[in-house]
């Protein structure tokens, strides 16, 4: 659900924008499900998964991702020069 905030928002507008958004997410049990914690190494990032097919890996492809991908890479390279 969108919600927009009348004027200038200040922080006690902010905070009851994002407690009706947790209450929300956490009240919905189909919202729920999609919750996923980040698979990067030392990622303590939860997020919504709202991918086509729900499975997403990584909070951020940018971040977590890539490095991910880097380290796959460094691995398969170590092992061809063994």
């Amino acid at each position: 659900m969108m919600r927009r905030l009348e004027g200038p928002p200040g922080r006690a507008a902010l905070l009851a924008a994002v407690a009706r958004d947790a209450v929300d997410l956490l009240t919905d049990p189909a919202a729920r499900a999609s919750l996923r914690q980040c698979e990067g190494d030392n990622c303590p990032i939860v997020y919504l998964d709202t991918s086509r097919g729900r499975r997403r890996r990584w909070c951020s492809s940018e971040i977590c991702g890539n490095r991910e991908r880097v380290a796959r890479h460094r691995r398969r390279a170590a092992l061809a020069r063994a």
